[in-house]
């Protein structure tokens, strides 16, 4: 593997930090402190990875993804979106291409092993044969054999793509729906044995959809983690009394977290 990485870090500090990691497993830190910066050093370095900040000076980091995901230069560099200012990623800015962000480290305090575990995820995903289009459904991941049984609610297709590669490598199988029409649906064949609603949806809202389930027999001893881009104290309540077993909130966790904690009620 190319052993030069990108740091497109607004926090000099953590980026220093994270340069001191990558120095001791053998790569060499390439840094940007703008959006320019940061677009020109992947042209003219092509590093292995990409630590892209959503906060820079000059170019955001959105502008910086949805610029890259143009450029046939760049394009297929892979690219950890970091953002440790507390507030959630807003998905909708993001390129919708799924190979331009690998991960997300999405919290308001990151150390720097969380970041060396992506950048091994990805050193050891590359040169991996990619999955043939025939064994995919158009526009849905697959479930894989084995493990046990869960249902994803989220409508950001982006996210779920990465969360499902990351439970797949558990081999768990996994279901995603985007709105309640499709939970329900997917519920009227299928038991799973963990189900994951994000708060925010399309049409009925997470809440609305576990109520309802809770309030059917066959599906109320299902376990249930409620997921919010925001900690607010009257929505942890409202989980806990309609029956969830956990309530998350994205930006004080990384998606390894939710895993572990998915994993905690399996």
């Amino acid at each position: 593997m190319n052993k030069k990485i990108l740091i497109a870090l607004f926090d000099e500090n953590l980026a220093g930090l994270i340069s001191q990691k990558l120095s001791i497993e053998g790569y060499a830190s390439i840094f940007a402190k703008t959006g320019e910066e940061a677009l020109e050093k992947m042209r003219n370095e092509s590093p292995a990875a990409a630590l892209i900040d959503l906060v820079l000076n000059g170019k955001n980091g959105y502008d910086v993804l949805n610029e890259k995901s143009f450029d046939r230069m760049i394009t297929k560099i892979p690219v950890i979106v970091v953002s440790n200012s507390g507030s959630p990623i807003d998905m909708g800015r993001l390129p919708s291409t799924s190979n331009i962000v690998k991960n997300y480290i999405i919290k308001t305090h990151i150390e720097p092993e969380e970041v060396m575990e992506k950048i091994r995820e990805i050193a050891v995903s590359e040169g991996k044969p990619e999955e043939k289009a025939e064994n995919k459904q158009e526009g849905k991941p697959q479930a894989t054999a084995g493990g046990k049984k869960i249902l994803w609610v989220e409508d950001d297709k982006l996210l779920g793509s990465i969360l499902f590669k990351k439970f797949q490598s558990s081999g768990h199988t996994v279901l995603f729906a985007k709105d309640s029409d499709e939970t329900f649906a997917l519920l009227e064949k299928d038991t799973p044995d963990i189900i994951i609603l994000d708060i925010m949806l399309p049409g009925m809202n997470g809440f609305d959809i576990l109520q309802k389930i809770k309030s059917n027999e066959k599906l109320r001893n299902v376990p249930a983690i409620m997921l919010s881009n925001i900690s607010k104290e009257s929505d942890i309540e409202k989980a806990k009394k309609l029956g969830a077993q956990k309530f998350l909130v994205k930006v004080a966790v990384s998606l390894d977290e939710i895993i572990k904690e998915v994993n905690s009620l399996l």
